[in-house]
Parts: structure tokens; C-alpha cells; sequence
């Protein structure tokens, strides 16, 4: 549509604009949208990351082209489980013998793989084991389960998870973050609704914590329930100090649960602010403050759209749908200090997914042909364009339709655009003054099929409406003036 002129207009207390074409008239609600960028809010801390879960670590080291996208995005953090009976396996414990404490060691997928995290700029995160009720396929091979706890014999695991600390001492690989369990909910109930078996995973985990950091006491250890407000209340009574917050979010748990709007609701809320089973970012961040007297980094440590999985994933994941959740979701992260954003995960595969249910899985990239979807584009977008230091400034949108988040990083504006709304919404741009030239914009859509997705590029002047059509994700470039 090209468009030859533009008349606002209001009927009740909805804004339109009135945009004319080629002989045509069409009747859009307008958003205005003022930005501030003399009004210094706030300092973004957000950094991004990606799981590799299953084969798709390996996957990772094999493929340069991976290795790039990876790069292009600027992902700073990327999670591993030690526990995927894989082939090869990543677990360097071979065998574990329980009588003499000692284990047989191969360390050379891990360290492979560490090396390539490193390379691409990022740093690893470790998990380490799964408690639940068959914790014996979790833990290394031939390691025993205390048959009252059900836990591994912390002597043991404790060695076992301190040889990690250890070995990247040993090898000079600067690893800071670990994870002691990965979702001891499943062990403990959620809520922590079996306190006893709480009591014996809090033990468990302080003696674990306690012998890595003896090995250096510089890293940095948590578990993804702390905050949990049972598992949180109990833990700042009798655990250990944890190093950082860390929950997950997955804000469905099968196909279809809500509609989008509800979705992008709880993209912005969802385990961001207190409900009654999690405490929210702020309320754990000062409750740990005010008994420990440590400010804590926070890390969302596994995240996407929905958790569903065993009839297939949910189709919306790779949509514009998923995009705008997953955009809200970062955005809602950078308001609220969060350090780090964990998407789950890197690649999976459509062909397979096809074959055996619904979805293309959880991945951001189709690891057929390495080819991205629409959440890749959402990282690129906002991860190659914002640093931690970059100041935020003051912005507000004047319809719920359409958030807005602003900062200035290098000396260029960044103006992160989401339309929430499936149907068209005219932005005004006010506020602006002292900007050396158009905007440049990179923006995803749905007037692209979602089946071969690219970021879409354009340039327009400030002073002129800019139209969304529909679920979008946009951001716009405008480099400042002295």
C-alpha cells in the first residue's frame, strides 16, 4: 500500500487513522507512541541464551554454521545437561565406584564443546543430574541411592560434581555457572509439597555446593525451584547460599491451554511477578537481600511458549505468535534487572516432528537445513542490538496493543516495537528531536509465511505513520546527534 496522505480522527476514546491509496480508504486504530530519550529509566542487565539439550550438543560442535548463527545473535550463556543417554554421552564419569569414591574419567566431549562455547562468545552453564524418583538413570553409572532419601550419597556426588570444578580449574576454562538438579520439583513435589523429602534435597545440596566451591569458590551455584515459595522459605532458613535466582517459565503446559492474548499476559508476568506458588524477580531479589544481605544476579535457566511435548509441541512455538510471547518475555526481562534468558532450545528437527507428532519441537532453528524460525530472529533482533550498560529511556505507548522499550546502545536509538493485536495498528512516533537521519527498520510479520521467516528490512521517516499488520515484532534503528 502506498500511502498519499494521513488524517487522524477519534470516535469515543479510540484513536484511528485514516490512511488513503490508490482510491481506497482504510480505518485503523492509531497508537501513539512517545519516547523520551533525555529520561534515563533504567540500565539493561539482560544478556541471552540457549539450551542444548539431547544430541544437539554434538550437533553444535559439528556445524559452523551454527556456530555463526550463534554469533549473529550474541548469545552469552548456553545450558547443558550431564544426564542425556546420549551417544556419545556427555557425562565424563564413565563408571563410579561407589566403595572407593573414585571414578573413570573421559573429558573430551566436554571439553570440545566448552571450547566452542567460548568461541562463539558465550559461556557454559552446567546441570548437573535430575532428581526424581528414577534418579539411578541421572547420575553416573554405578553410583548408589541412599534407599531412604532416594538422593545419590552426598559424599559420593559431591566428588563427582567437585571433579567438575576441578578439571576446568585444571584446564584453565573460566566456568562459572552450575546447577545442582535440574527440577527437583519432580523429586520433592510441587510447592514442595513433601517437606520431608525437601529437608533431605537441601541437605543433599549444601554438602554438594560446599565441596565444589572448596575446589574454587569463585563459581557461581543454584537450582531452578528456589523461587518456589515453600522451597524458597525453607532454603533461607536452612540451605546454603544460593549464587543466583533461577526458575523456568514455560507460561502453557499443553496444546491450546490459552488463547494468545492470555499467552502474551503471561509472557509478561508468569513467574516475573509473585503468584501463589513463585515469589516474583523483585519480591525473592529483596527477600534474599534482607535475611542473606546479598543482591542476587537472576537467570530464567529454560523457557519457551509451552512445555507440551508428549503428543508434540505446540505449532505457535515457530509462529508470530511464539515471536510476540517470546519478545514480550525478553522485553518484560530487561524492565524487571533479569541477567539471563534461557530459550529452550537451539535447533530440533521438523522432519522429525512431523513424523511423530505435532510442532516442530522446541528449537529456533530447523537442524534439517540450519535454517531459522521466527524465535531465532527475535534473539538476533534484540540480542545483536543491546549490551549490558546500555541505558533504557523513558517511552510510553498509549494502547495496550502495541509495547515499546527503548535504549541507546553505540549511540543509536533501538525502538523494540511489539504488536500484540492480529489485526492492523498505525504507530505515530512523538517525541523525537536531535536524530541524524531515518529510521532503519528490521521487523518480522506474518506478511512473510511463517514456514520460510526472515527479517524484513525497511527505512521511514520519523515524522510519519508507520503501519503494523498485525502480530509483529520490529525494531527501529535511528542513529543520535551529539
Amino acid at each position: 500500500m502506498v500511502v498519499v496522505s494521513t488524517v487522524a480522527m477519534s470516535l469515543g476514546s479510540q484513536s484511528f487513522s485514516v490512511i488513503a491509496s490508490r482510491g481506497s480508504i482504510a480505518y485503523w486504530p492509531r497508537v501513539d507512541v512517545i519516547v523520551n530519550v533525555s529520561k534515563i529509566i533504567g540500565v539493561n542487565n539482560l544478556s541471552l541464551g540457549f539450551q542444548l539439550d539431547w544430541h544437539r550438543w554434538k550437533t553444535f560442535i559439528d556445524r559452523p554454521v551454527q556456530w555463526q548463527l550463534a554469533r549473529n545473535a550474541s548469545f552469552k550463556i548456553v545450558r547443558v545437561f550431564d544426564f542425556r543417554p546420549t551417544n556419545p554421552r556427555l557425562m565424563p564419569c564413565l563408571y563410579w565406584n561407589e566403595s572407593t569414591k573414585t571414578g573413570v574419567w573421559n573429558w573430551t566431549w566436554v571439553d570440545l564443546l566448552t571450547q566452542k562455547i567460548f568461541e562463539i562468545g558465550a559461556e557454559p552453564l552446567f546441570c548437573l543430574g535430575w532428581a526424581r524418583d528414577n534418579i539411578e538413570n541421572y547420575i553416573p553409572p554405578g553410583m548408589a541411592v541412599n534407599p531412604k532419601t532416594k538422593l545419590p550419597y552426598p559424599e559420593s556426588y559431591a566428588m563427582y560434581a567437585a571433579e567438575w570444578v576441578k578439571h576446568f580449574r585444571e584446564k584453565g576454562f573460566p566456568v562459572r555457572f552450575y546447577e545442582i538438579m535440574n527440577e527437583p520439583f519432580a523429586y520433592f513435589g510441587w510447592n514442595a509439597e513433601n517437606m520431608t523429602r525437601l529437608k533431605y534435597f537441601v541437605e543433599f545440596w549444601n554438602f554438594v555446593a560446599s565441596a565444589m566451591r572448596q575446589e574454587n569458590p569463585n563459581i557461581l551455584i543454584s537450582q531452578d525451584t528456589i523461587t518456589m515459595k515453600r522451597v524458597f522459605d525453607y532454603w533461607i532458613q536452612y540451605g546454603e547460599d544460593i549464587d543466583f535466582l533461577d526458575f523456568h517459565k514455560y507460561d502453557a503446559n499443553s496444546i491450546g491451554q490459552y488463547s494468545d492474548e492470555q499467552m502474551f499476559t503471561r509472557a509478561e508476568t508468569r513467574r516475573f511477578e509473585t503468584d501463589a506458588t513463585f515469589y516474583g524477580v523483585d519480591e525473592a531479589r529483596q527477600r534474599w537481600f534482607n535475611r542473606r544481605g546479598k543482591w542476587l544476579l537472576v537467570i530464567n535457566s529454560e523457557s519457551n511458549f509451552s512445555s507440551a511435548w508428549e503428543t508434540g509441541t505446540d505449532p505457535k512455538i515457530q509462529q508470530m505468535s511464539g515471536a510476540v510471547w517470546l519478545a514480550l518475555v525478553l522485553r518484560t526481562a530487561i524492565l524487571k534487572g533479569v541477567n539471563y534468558n534461557i530459550y529452550f532450545e537451539f535447533s530440533s528437527s521438523k522432519s522429525w516432528q512431523e513424523a511423530h507428532g505435532s510442532g516442530w519441537g522446541f528449537g529456533m532453528i530447523n537442524e534439517d537445513d540450519d535454517q531459522p524460525w521466527y524465535p531465532y530472529y527475535v534473539h538476533k533482533m534484540i540480542g545483536g542490538s543491546i549490551s549490558c550498560g546500555d541505558v533504557i529511556v523513558e517511552t510510553n505507548s498509549s494502547s495496550n496493543d502495541v509495547r515499546i522499550l527503548a535504549w541507546i546502545h553505540n549511540r543509536t536509538l533501538n525502538i523494540l516495537l511489539i504488536c500484540k493485536s492480529s489485526e492492523t495498528r498505525i504507530v505515530v512516533l512523538k517525541g523525537l528531536t536531535g536524530l541524524a537521519e531515518n529510521f532503519k527498520i528490521l521487523k518480522i510479520d506474518n506478511t512473510v509465511s511463517y514456514k520460510k521467516p526472515h527479517i524484513q528490512e525497511e527505512t521511514f521517516s520519523y515524522d510519519k505513520p508507520y503501519i503494523l499488520n498485525g502480530y509483529t515484532v520490529a525494531l527501529l534503528q535511528c542513529f543520535i546527534n551529539a
